[in-house]
């Protein structure tokens, strides 16, 4: 089994069966960081005080809570690969958008240097289907890199000015053994 080094934090349902159908599909490991296994929406303005406080206040806190994440005891830092990827839908809070994407609003967290911002504006589903990803379920999401290639997700969300998720895509590529000798 190898590395678990990325850590998906979702706002909701579809983004977790998104990032499970990915890390399924493509054999990688991620962790998931959900209320209510996607059921409870995970909000932009209430992003600030979750990653300063609770199981995101140190590396060990976090190893806790997600144990199969890579932690290296003896060094600092303890989780030096890892990766973190909230994914929010902007829909439900525009004042807080801009600090979001730009990664401000992480500026208090020990993990500020490892957050990628990833955002849906204004949700995952019309984002998709703006791309040409036909979506018509929840259960869709978990089989669009079965339906599509990996590189046509890639390339046809990278120009989508309401999404930055080719990002964690990119970053599940350059995990994924078949992807990096291609």
């Amino acid at each position: 089994m190898s590395t678990c080094r990325t850590l998906a934090v979702v706002h909701g349902r579809s983004e977790l069966i998104f990032c499970k159908g990915i890390a399924s599909n493509l054999k990688i490991n991620m962790e998931y960081d959900s209320d209510n296994r996607g059921g409870t929406c995970i909000q932009i303005m209430h992003l600030e005080e979750r990653f300063t406080t609770g199981c995101y206040v140190s590396e060990n806190a976090l190893h806790k809570r997600f144990d199969k994440l890579e932690y290296l005891g003896r060094r600092i830092p303890k989780m030096p690969h890892l990766k973190i990827f909230p994914i929010m839908d902007t829909d439900d809070c525009r004042q807080q958008e801009r600090a979001y994407r730009t990664g401000n609003m992480f500026a208090d967290s020990v993990f500020k240097d490892r957050i990628s911002p990833i955002f849906n504006t204004p949700d995952l589903d019309p984002v998709l289907i703006e791309c040409g990803f036909r979506v018509d379920r929840n259960d869709k999401y978990h089989d669009l890199v079965k339906e599509y290639e990996l590189s046509d997700l890639i390339g046809g969300l990278k120009n989508c000015e309401n999404t930055n998720i080719c990002v964690l895509l990119e970053h599940c590529a350059s995990i994924t053994p078949s992807y990096q000798s291609g």
